[in-house]
């Protein structure tokens, strides 16, 4: 489903002067310096799986979701989506091959309702002109009305139908996080990334968040990758595990396995 090979990312540091003078002088040839950030030789997640990526802060964890979605470019190597080289794709043409994230800081828009926000997930879908929706012509209402009942069919599945018209901003931050996968698989993906999900949560709300997740992949039929610091979710929902520290792949394998890894507990232990 996703292969990456031999990925590489730098960042560029650029020097820095003292004073704006001197700043200003140096803006057209400043000297700078790039150094590796993320170097992934081989990472695959098949159809269907769960797979969890874990490390310490600054491996690299929400680097590789940047390039998976596009909003970061690789140097070097390739990202395949079904044997299709997505490694320049846009955002936009990455979202509609199937691929969707969510983010570690929750992202709605929380001025419109919750019906609202997943109905913005149904844009593509959109056949009426703007003459349509100024003129609310037949078309106009036919399609809105099949985007609503869409949107409140998905809001059901999630326990949220009664919320439709709540303000976004009105929401528990439990409730928030289900409304933020919920508008993902409106855009109905093969792949959806999670990046800290149980992040803000307590416990109760993070039994919750697993049981969601299982079902998501149990539902929807889709593979999942999520990155997370909650050692009792991933070990508890993710099949395979791939951990970074610096940039890099130091192990990967079962839950299990990777418990018992000298090279992960070092990393995170610091011994």
């Amino acid at each position: 489903m996703i292969k990456i090979n031999k990925l590489k990312y730098y960042y560029t540091i650029y020097e820095q002067k003292q004073g704006i003078l001197e700043n200003l002088k140096s803006f057209f040839c400043r000297k700078y310096e790039k150094k590796l950030a993320l170097k992934i030789d081989d990472l695959e997640i098949k159809s269907g799986e769960v797979i969890g990526i874990l490390g310490p802060n600054g491996a690299g964890k929400t680097t590789i979701f940047n390039l998976l979605t596009g909003v970061y470019t690789a140097d070097q190597g390739q990202i395949f989506l079904e044997d299709e080289d997505i490694t320049k794709k846009k955002t936009y043409e990455i979202v509609n091959k199937g691929l969707v994230r969510t983010f570690q800081n929750i992202r709605l828009f929380k001025n419109l309702t919750v019906l609202e926000n997943i109905k913005i997930a149904y844009q593509n879908e959109i056949k009426y002109s703007n003459i349509d929706a100024i003129f609310r012509t037949k078309k106009y209402k036919v399609q809105e009305e099949k985007k609503t009942q869409k949107a409140l069919e998905l809001l059901g599945i999630f326990d949220m139908q009664e919320l439709a018209e709540y303000k976004a901003d009105s929401l528990s931050y439990g409730q928030q996080r289900k409304l933020e996968i919920a508008r993902a698989l409106a855009t109905e993906p093969k792949i959806l990334l999670l990046d800290e999900p149980a992040a803000g949560m307590n416990p109760q709300e993070t039994i919750e968040l697993m049981k969601i997740i299982k079902f998501i992949k149990d539902k929807f039929k889709i593979s999942i990758l999520l990155i997370e610091h909650d050692m009792k979710l991933v070990m508890g929902i993710c099949e395979r595990l791939y951990v970074l520290n610096f940039g890099q792949i130091i192990a990967s394998g079962t839950a299990h396995e990777i418990q018992n890894n000298k090279k992960v507990i070092s990393a995170y232990l610091g011994e």
